[in-house]
């Protein structure tokens, strides 16, 4: 077996473009139905959203998974003949069968970037936890029985969508990352060994077959979220062999997974009362302290990415902890806390390496939140009501330009079969 350290090297997003503020949404309700403004102003204030990202008719879980794949490989450190696994976490999948990732691979190659066929793509479903149960899986993998320089690239993508008017639809949101995997990475070096993990059998949020909608029970759903990451934290800590406490006091950085921004904070304060015996306001301040508030800042702008918001929140609060340690970053302690619903929770840390304040500093986090424009409530209404047929995707790429550079889904055959093409 080999020993060397298997971690997370580079961490690439896409969004795509249109976005639309959450106060536009609920003004617009209310006008076509005022008994709805306590609810929607009340969730507004219960979840901390303030905006949200919507795909294009053109767009799916497979051409934004190819942007964040495409975006990572320009990046110039990704050596795709190295690449030995390509895989994607998604609860937005596209087919019964087929992977999202092959769909991608597809694509690469279309964009004059192929992969080498002597590579792995699957798919990992287990609601938001997918790109985690992805990401260790293969890593594990890589530990056990990789050759030199053998790499692995994991795609996240969604796109959240719940029924409307409803005060769930302020969560929806849309979303891809793509994280380079590997030996001796260069920004966290994971734990493998101590992987916490709790799953039960729940109905706290499900989407059923052929509904393109997904349905959530919110109460119920923060309560198993809260349930389990504890239960899966102590299942680390009894892994390492130490106590909740002093596991709690040796962490430098969180980051959990973030459906919408003020729910993370929630889970952390009870934690932390629980073994820190921290009331709220010295919890908040603790985690002021610890930049765990700039994780949670991009959900609340751009709504649920659902596998993804752990990976887009991790990359803020790694930039923000650069900012405030500067190179001392490296060797601090992190925690990545991942849940899915229905349910399972895995709790992973790791410790940032000697690069990474080189890969920190590369990306443009704030250039990728500048790439949109606000939507109108027309359009958003159009997004949540027209689903993908061949006559509304051939008028929607006739009607827009696409730009270059982009990936998009080109036609959808009469026996459903999903084809794909690259704007040069």
């Amino acid at each position: 077996m080999n020993t060397d350290t298997i971690g997370l090297s580079d961490i690439a997003l896409h969004l795509p473009e249109p976005h639309i503020e959450l106060e536009k949404i609920v003004s617009e309700r209310v006008k076509q139905d005022p008994s709805l403004e306590r609810h929607l102003e009340r969730a507004l204030k219960v979840t901390g959203q303030r905006g949200l990202r919507f795909t294009q008719i053109f767009e799916d879980t497979a051409t934004m998974a190819a942007q964040a794949c495409l975006n990572l490989t320009q990046r110039g450190q990704l050596k795709r003949d190295h690449v030995r696994f390509l895989t994607i976490g998604t609860e937005t999948g596209l087919d019964m069968s087929k992977a999202a990732s092959s769909y991608v691979l597809g694509m690469m190659e279309k964009a004059g970037l192929p992969f080498p066929k002597n590579l792995s793509t699957f798919q990992v479903q287990h609601a938001c936890a997918g790109g985690t149960l992805s990401m260790i899986t293969v890593a594990g993998f890589l530990q056990a029985a990789s050759l030199n320089g053998d790499t692995a690239v994991i795609l996240t993508s969604d796109i959240a969508r719940y029924p409307t008017p409803s005060t769930a639809e302020i969560t929806q949101g849309a979303g891809a990352t793509a994280l380079m995997i590997k030996r001796n990475p260069d920004l966290i070096r994971f734990d493998l060994g101590s992987v916490g993990f709790f799953s039960k059998d729940t109905d706290d949020f499900f989407r059923p077959l052929g509904s393109p909608v997904a349905m959530v029970k919110g109460g119920y759903s923060v309560q198993c979220y809260h349930e389990s990451l504890i239960a899966a934290f102590e299942d680390h800590c009894d892994r390492l062999g130490v106590s909740p406490s002093e596991e709690l006091a040796s962490i430098d950085i969180f980051a959990l997974h973030v459906p919408y921004s003020l729910l993370p904070v929630g889970a952390m304060e009870k934690l932390l009362a629980k073994y820190l015996g921290m009331d709220k306001d010295t919890a908040d301040a603790y985690l002021k302290e610890k930049g765990f508030f700039q994780s949670v800042y991009p959900t609340s702008e751009v709504g649920n990415i659902y596998t993804g918001s752990l990976f887009l929140g991790l990359a803020w609060t790694l930039k923000d902890r650069h900012q405030y340690f500067g190179e001392s970053i490296v060797g601090k302690k992190v925690m990545m806390a991942s849940y899915g619903s229905g349910n399972t929770m895995a709790v992973l840390t790791g410790t940032v390496a000697p690069n990474a304040p080189n890969v920190i500093q590369s990306w443009d986090l704030e250039g990728v939140m500048r790439q949109s424009y606000e939507a109108s409530f027309e359009e958003y209404v159009e997004w949540t009501q027209a689903y993908q047929s061949r006559p509304i995707l051939a008028e929607a790429i006739e009607k827009n330009q696409l730009k270059p550079g982009s990936f998009y889904l080109k036609n959808l055959r009469e026996d459903g079969y999903r084809e794909y093409d690259f704007r040069q």
